[in-house]
């Protein structure tokens, strides 16, 4: 990076827009699943409030891992703790589609919120790392938006995956773009 005349050089943004890639799937996920509500309670055979723990335990789980992402940074490289976020990540979503029933549901979420709780602050703190202080204004501006957007279009993806497809869909969508988001950390 040329810091002295602050420019971000190819590396360092192609780094920030993998780890915005990276955080992209817990970004739309946390809100995609409002619209699948409904679809969860007449498909499960459950009630609004069984299900609207999926909703919060999602929003607990990820509240929990936010305490051990620190720990973690700490403990193992950045890198290793953001891919096995992923990874995590990815199986949750993996499960959450193949949920059978409320119960089963609401585990998996909470693997997904656990993911997604290690993921976001692990975004920022590595972006800092990434591109040091004298660049960040700068770097925030040009990867801010999709961080910002993400929790915006989810409920307009949700609805679009809920009127065209099933349920289920709402975390399959998250398979790929997890996926592809592994093999890009690792690249």
């Amino acid at each position: 990076m040329n810091r002295k005349e602050g420019i971000i050089d190819k590396t360092t943004m192609t780094t920030a827009w993998v780890l915005v890639f990276g955080a992209l799937a817990p970004l739309l996920d946390s809100t995609m699943i409002n619209i699948a509500v409904h679809s969860l309670v007449r498909n499960l055979h459950s009630s609004v409030s069984t299900i609207q723990w999926a909703v919060t335990g999602y929003v607990l789980a990820t509240a929990i891992a936010v305490t051990f992402s620190s720990w973690l940074l700490n403990q193992f490289d950045g890198k290793k703790v953001f891919l096995a976020g992923e990874i995590l990540f990815a199986f949750g979503s993996v499960l959450s589609a193949l949920a059978i029933n409320a119960q089963f549901l609401i585990g998996a979420r909470l693997i997904q919120g656990f993911a997604g709780g290690i993921i976001m602050p692990l975004l920022t703190t590595l972006l800092v790392q990434t591109a040091g202080q004298k660049v960040m204004g700068q770097m925030m501006a040009t990867v801010g938006l999709p961080i910002i957007i993400g929790p915006l279009v989810g409920p307009i993806i949700g609805g679009i995956i809920i009127k065209y497809l099933s349920w289920q869909w709402i975390f399959w969508v998250n398979v790929p773009v997890a996926v592809f988001s592994i093999l890009l950390i690792l690249w």
